[in-house]
C-alpha cells in the first residue's frame, strides 16, 4: 500500500513537472495598443490604424514590406509588369493554407479585390484599386490585373490581406469581421471587446512556425496606464507613450526603446475657400507669428521631429533642404506689420478673431494650437482655440467652416497616397479646397509614370508650390514610430506603417529568458 502511494505521488509530481514545463515553454507576448479594435476584415477595417496592426498579423498580402519599406514577395513568389505599366501578373506560392485548412488560390485573390471594388460595399480602400479594369485567374496559382491606365503605386495595393472566398461567402461580411480567417503568421482564438484579443501561432505558416506561441493585444488608451502596465508586467510592449513616459522609461534598465521615422504628420491647414483665409498673406502672418522651430522639439521630444515638408522622412523624394530653407522663420514683428496692412487694406475686418480648430485626441497637437493662439494674442491679434471632438471637427472641415485647423494624417509608403487626396482640386481629403491647375497636372502625371525619379521631380513641384508659395498647409511635426518593450523580447522593430512585425520575411520576434 505504501509502495503504491509512493508511485502515485511520483506520477502526480511528474505530471505537474510536465505541465509546468509546458506552461513555461509557452512564449506569450502582450502588446498594448491605443484603442479598441472594431473590425478585422482587411478589405474594410484596415483604414483604422489599430485595426490594421492586428489585421496584418492575421493576413498576408501578395507582397510584404522588406528593408527600407521596399516591397518583397509575400503570398506571390514573383510578378511581372507589362512595359506599358497596365498589366500586373502575380505568381503565387504553392501550398499556402488559410487558418481553416483551405488552400489559398488565385480565386481567393480575385475575390479579395472584387469585394473592395464593389462600389456598394463602401470599402475605404477603393481609391487605391479603382483603376483596376479586370482581374483574370489564369490558373490556380496565377492571377492577372489589368489597369485602365498606368498607375505607379498599384504594387503597394498588392499588400492587402487575402481572404478565403468560400469562408467569407458562407459566413457573411459581418461575421467575418469578428471571426477572421487568414493565412498570416497568427490566427485569432479569442476577442473580448474592450479587453483583449488573443492570437495563436499558425503552425503551417509558409515561412515556418513563428517563435511566439501566443500574442495578446490589449487596448489601453492612456499613455500613463500603458507605462504603469509595462512596469508592473501587465504588458510586454507599449506602443502609445507620451514624452513624460518615454523620459521616465529611458532611465529604466529593464526596457528597450525602438524608434524610427513614422508614417504620420501633424500640420496646420487653411481653408482656401473661406475669406480671409484664402489670402496668402494672412496665412503667412499666422506662420511667422508661431514659433514652430522653438516649440516642436519640446512638445514632441522623443515622439516626433520638426517637419518642413508633407511627405514622411521614410519616403521619397528627399527635398528637405529646399523645403527647410523656404520655410517661414518665426518673426512676430513682421507678422504684426503684415497683419496691420491687411486690416488697413480691408482684407481682414478690424474686429476679426482667428479661430483655431483642433481635437483633443493629440496632446502635443493641441498644445501647438494653443501656442499659435497665445503667440497671436501677444502681438495684438485676437485669437481663440476651438477644441471639439475629432468626428465633429471632421464634419466642420467637410462643411468648410474651419478657417484654421490643426490636424494629423498618415498613409502608406508611396507619395501618391500622401499627396493626391490632399492637394488635387477634387481630392477626397482636400478639406482646404485648394485648387491649382499646375498641381493637378503634376499629380496626374506622377500617377501615370513608373519612373521613380520622374515621379519624384513632379512631387517636388507639387510641394514647393503648395507649401512654400501658396502656404495652404504648414507641416510642423512628423511623428516617430516608437515602441518600448521588455529586454527579454528580441527582434522587435519600429518604422513599418500599419504593422507590428512579429513574423515576416524580415522578422521573427522571440522571447528569451
Amino acid at each position: 500500500m505504501q509502495r503504491r502511494m509512493v508511485v502515485l505521488m511520483v506520477f502526480v509530481l511528474m505530471i505537474g513537472l510536465v505541465s509546468s514545463a509546458s506552461l513555461a515553454a509557452d512564449k506569450t507576448l502582450t502588446i498594448a495598443i491605443q484603442d479598441d479594435v472594431s473590425d478585422l476584415d482587411p478589405g474594410f477595417g484596415s483604414t483604422i490604424s489599430v485595426n490594421e496592426k492586428v489585421i496584418n498579423l492575421i493576413f498576408d498580402g501578395l507582397v510584404e514590406y522588406g528593408e527600407g519599406l521596399s516591397l518583397i514577395p509575400g503570398i506571390a513568389k514573383s510578378w511581372d509588369i507589362s512595359e506599358d505599366g497596365t498589366t500586373y501578373t502575380f505568381y503565387l506560392r504553392d501550398g499556402i493554407k488559410f487558418h481553416n485548412g483551405q488552400t489559398l488560390t488565385a480565386e481567393d485573390v480575385k475575390y479579395t479585390y472584387e469585394r473592395i471594388l464593389d462600389p456598394e460595399a463602401g470599402s475605404g480602400q477603393l481609391a487605391k484599386v479603382e483603376l483596376i479594369d479586370s482581374i483574370a485567374v489564369l490558373d490556380d496559382l496565377t492571377v492577372q490585373f489589368q489597369l485602365q491606365e498606368p498607375y505607379a503605386p498599384f504594387l503597394l495595393s498588392a499588400a492587402f490581406g487575402v481572404v478565403p472566398k468560400d469562408y467569407v461567402e458562407t459566413v457573411g461580411k459581418d461575421h467575418f469581421a469578428r471571426n477572421p480567417v487568414g493565412s498570416g503568421p497568427f490566427r485569432l482564438v479569442e476577442w473580448k471587446s474592450g479587453d483583449r484579443l488573443v492570437l495563436k501561432a499558425n503552425e503551417d505558416y509558409y515561412l515556418g512556425r513563428p517563435s511566439l506561441d501566443t500574442v495578446v493585444i490589449r487596448p489601453i488608451s492612456e499613455p500613463t496606464v500603458q507605462a504603469i502596465e509595462l512596469k508592473s508586467g501587465g504588458i510586454d510592449v507599449a506602443t502609445n507613450l507620451g514624452v513624460p513616459q518615454l523620459e521616465e522609461l529611458k532611465q529604466d534598465s529593464r526596457f528597450e526603446i525602438a524608434s524610427a521615422p513614422g508614417d504620420s504628420i501633424h500640420f496646420v491647414g487653411f481653408m482656401d475657400s473661406m475669406p480671409p483665409y484664402d489670402n496668402v498673406d494672412l496665412r503667412k502672418v499666422l506662420y511667422m507669428a508661431t514659433p514652430f522651430d522653438q516649440a516642436v522639439p519640446s512638445m514632441y521630444n522623443n515622439i516626433g521631429v520638426r517637419a518642413y515638408s508633407w511627405i514622411s522622412p521614410t519616403l521619397w523624394p528627399d527635398d528637405l533642404e529646399y523645403m527647410k530653407s523656404h520655410a517661414l522663420a518665426y518673426n512676430p514683428s513682421e507678422a504684426k506689420k503684415l497683419y496691420d496692412q491687411l486690416v488697413a487694406d480691408g482684407v481682414v475686418p478690424r474686429d476679426f478673431v482667428v479661430d483655431v480648430w483642433t481635437a483633443p485626441s493629440s496632446v502635443p497637437r493641441l498644445k501647438m494650437a494653443e501656442i499659435m493662439v497665445t503667440s497671436l494674442q501677444q502681438i495684438g491679434i485676437k485669437a481663440r482655440t476651438q477644441v471639439i471632438e475629432f468626428g465633429t471637427l471632421m464634419d466642420k472641415m467637410g462643411a468648410e467652416e474651419t478657417g484654421v485647423y490643426f490636424f494629423g494624417f498618415g498613409s502608406d509608403a508611396d507619395p501618391d497616397f500622401w499627396l493626391y487626396r490632399w492637394f488635387r482640386s477634387d481630392g477626397s481629403l482636400n478639406f482646404s479646397k485648394y485648387a491649382d491647375a499646375d498641381v493637378d497636372q503634376w499629380l496626374d502625371a506622377a500617377k501615370a509614370t513608373t519612373d521613380q525619379k520622374e515621379r519624384g521631380e513632379l512631387y517636388k513641384k507639387v510641394l514647393r508650390r503648395a507649401l512654400t508659395e501658396d502656404y495652404v498647409h504648414i507641416p510642423f511635426a512628423f511623428l516617430n514610430d516608437t515602441v518600448v518593450y521588455n529586454k527579454n523580447v528580441q527582434g522587435l522593430r519600429a518604422g513599418f506603417p500599419g504593422h507590428i512585425l512579429l513574423m515576416s520575411p524580415i522578422a521573427n520576434v522571440d522571447i528569451v529568458e
